[in-house]
């Protein structure tokens, strides 16, 4: 080749100059009917307003499996839901179109991203019965164990369906471009790709997502006020309630949103280093505890669905009938016993287990652990991963849907080897034919784990009979009839019925661990009283307040057990913290939940984490750590262990977790 020439078996080409060639390929940009960039804009916004529009009742077909009535009914009961949920879409296609300064791309891509997750959401509610949840999003390293829940001719169409529709909207585009996009030519790279008016609209459309979503993304439970006028309500607890009432893309967010903590004062890696190897040291000095795999074959927890002692609460709400819990009265005698201060009423159930599973507490962050930061945690430490080190098996057990306070992420990240939940369990038949899960279910499941295979083990419970509606397991007879017909006093006594018959179950189940050759350990416990009793929970006076706050808790044993204090000494510290309920058999102090664990380990005087160390500060100077029991006024005493348990639950619930860096327990 010479200059500009080509020659090539004697033929000589001329080659044109790269100039001609610019400006050759510049020219074929020039579009038939150029149109101003405002007139431009003007229509991609309008076009989609408008395909929003569609994507979104695409969006409710999917919900409502095509049911146009039942999205009428949607629409017409939660309008302000209906809108506020349009916005987002047609926000979120503006974005794509930003991002890709390609009308007919952007609205490509945007339905592209609205048929995966309408997808996804189809296949985990049909396998999971609960909906997409940000959380999933973290099991893309799971993606081949999760295929084998899914359709593969079904994904394959979708993949297929999602490459054709980019390629065409791509033409379409092109096709676009040519008939009323902008002359290019002579334009530079900037002015060509519209570098600043891209940005400029991205970073408008990203703000207005932000600021018209901020109260979705950042909240502090199930309340949000700022959201009132949608007339709606969200449940942490449930998403899958929460998605039924607001469809899929509030809920998603509400989900994608995370409960606000400020760091406590002092906060640095520096100061948890401190904290750690000064309770390190404790912990390398005790040297006479036993192994846990030394001490026990089998380790059991169970949390008893609104289990109480009516004795608590026989001044107002006095019955005949007898005694409604003799079996536990009986255990009281027997076996390490006492009374837990529940932080919760009525329900939340998660916030309890959470707290005795982790041994820490909610008591600064007052939200719903599991839902607003436990299921975004790639490491929950606690009893389980603790009992897993120590070459424990681990298996959950809960009588209903895994998804509930997402529980089936939650367990995960706790260490558990498998979850059982109502889909999975043998043993499901409901209480008295009808209402919830029998506890004599859960307790023969239970027992079925710990006989079928050999090595320790541990088994975590949840039961359902108590739950409410305390009548749904409509028993024909009523054996504890209040004495005056107070307040919701059918609720209260269907709710005596019922824990009649889960007393009874326990004392069968306890019997069974009897007959067992392996040395087994149960830490039991009511998570919260029922919600019935009206007139301790409107009371001004703080001991009836009190009262509806106290659940029993037990440590049992196939083997024999020592208490770690007399009754003499449990009586006269519960008084101290104004306690003064019966006492008979009781020998452990009232406590909240977040200290249950650690009695346990210091019951079995086996060897424990090093954070249950400072737990035998914490709870020996603050043993009530709940907002309610403070609610008439006074705080925690101010101690250099509780500064230091401040620090550790900031850190590992919404901090920087460098304590997992030192305590790999």
């Amino acid at each position: 080749m010479c200059g500009s020439i080509l020659c090539y078996n004697g033929i000589m080409v001329k080659l044109p100059k790269w100039s001609e060639i610019k400006n050759k390929f510049h020219k074929a940009k020039v579009p038939a009917h150029p149109m101003p960039v405002a007139l431009r804009i003007l229509f991609s916004v309008v076009l989609a307003a408008g395909f929003a529009f569609a994507f979104y009742w695409f969006i409710l077909e999917s919900q409502f499996d095509g049911a146009h009535g039942e999205i009428m009914e949607f629409i017409n009961e939660r309008p302000m839901v209906f809108w506020y949920s349009y916005s987002f879409v047609f926000l979120l296609t503006l974005l794509m179109m930003s991002i890709f300064w390609r009308t007919c791309f952007g609205l490509g891509a945007t339905f592209a991203l609205i048929s995966i997750a309408t997808y996804a959401n189809e296949q985990k509610l049909q396998v999971r019965a609960a909906p997409l949840l940000p959380e999933d999003l973290q099991m893309a390293s799971q993606a081949g164990e999760l295929m084998e829940f899914v359709n593969f001719d079904e994904v394959a169409r979708l993949a297929i369906g999602i490459i054709l529709l980019l390629i065409g909207t791509w033409i379409f585009d092109r096709i676009l471009r040519k008939t009323i996009g902008k002359d290019t030519a002579g334009q530079n790279f900037w002015e060509r790709h519209a570098v600043l008016q891209r940005g400029a609209c991205t970073l408008l459309v990203m703000a207005t997502i932000v600021a018209a979503y901020h109260p979705m993304l950042h909240h502090s439970g199930e309340t949000i006020e700022e959201v009132a006028w949608l007339g709606t309500s969200f449940d942490a607890w449930n998403p899958t309630g929460t998605y039924e009432r607001n469809g899929l893309i509030l809920s998603f967010l509400y989900s994608l949103g995370s409960s606000n903590l400020d760091a406590p004062e002092g906060y640095s890696e520096e100061k948890i280093h401190e904290i750690y190897e000064k309770y390190q040291a404790l912990k390398e000095k005790d040297t006479t505890r036993t192994a846990l795999q030394d001490k026990v074959d089998n380790v059991v927890l169970i949390l008893n669905e609104s289990f109480y002692d009516p004795d608590t609460l026989d001044e107002y709400y006095a019955h005949t009938g007898g005694d409604v819990v003799p079996n536990l009265h009986k255990i009281f005698e027997k076996y390490p016993s006492g009374y837990m201060y529940s932080p919760e009423y009525g329900g939340g159930t998660a916030n309890v287990e959470y707290a005795v599973y982790t041994g820490l507490s909610n008591y600064w962050a007052n939200t719903i652990p599991y839902s607003n930061f436990a299921s975004k945690l790639e490491r929950v430490p606690g009893i389980v991963s603790y009992a897993k080190k120590n070459n424990f098996s681990a298996t959950a057990v809960h009588a209903y849907a895994g998804s509930v306070y997402k529980r089936n992420i939650v367990y995960d990240r706790m260490g558990y080897d498998e979850f059982l939940d109502i889909t999975k369990m043998t043993h499901t038949a409901q209480e008295n034919g009808q209402g919830y899960v029998s506890d004599s279910e859960v307790y023969a499941e239970i027992y079925d784990i710990l006989t079928k295979n050999d090595g320790p083990k541990l088994v975590g419970a949840a039961t359902m009979q108590n739950h409410s509606p305390y009548e749904s397991a409509g028993y024909p007879v009523w054996h504890f009839p209040l004495q005056n017909k107070v307040d919701s006093w059918r609720g209260v006594e269907s709710s005596f019925e019922s824990i009649s018959h889960a007393d009874q179950y326990l004392a069968d189940f306890l019997a069974k661990l009897d007959t067992l050759d392996q040395k087994t350990v149960v830490l039991w416990f009511g998570d919260h009283v029922a919600g019935a009793f009206d007139h301790h929970a409107n009371s001004e006076d703080q001991e009836e307040l009190n009262s509806i706050h106290l659940t029993p808790y037990f440590v049992y044993a196939n083997f024999e057990l020592d208490s770690l204090y007399s009754n003499a000494e449990t009586t006269k510290q519960n008084a101290d913290y104004g306690f003064r309920f019966k006492t008979e058999g009781v020998d452990l102090p009232t406590v909240t939940p977040n200290c249950l664990a650690n009695t346990m380990y210091n019951i079995l005087d086996v060897e424990k984490p090093v954070v249950n160390y400072l737990l035998d500060d914490v709870c020996a100077e603050n043993p009530i750590l709940a907002p309610v029991y403070y609610s008439a006024g006074g705080s925690p005493e101010e101690t250099e262990a509780l500064r230091e348990y401040e620090l550790i639950n900031y850190d590992i619930s919404h901090g920087e977790r460098y304590w997992l860096k030192y305590d790999l327990e």
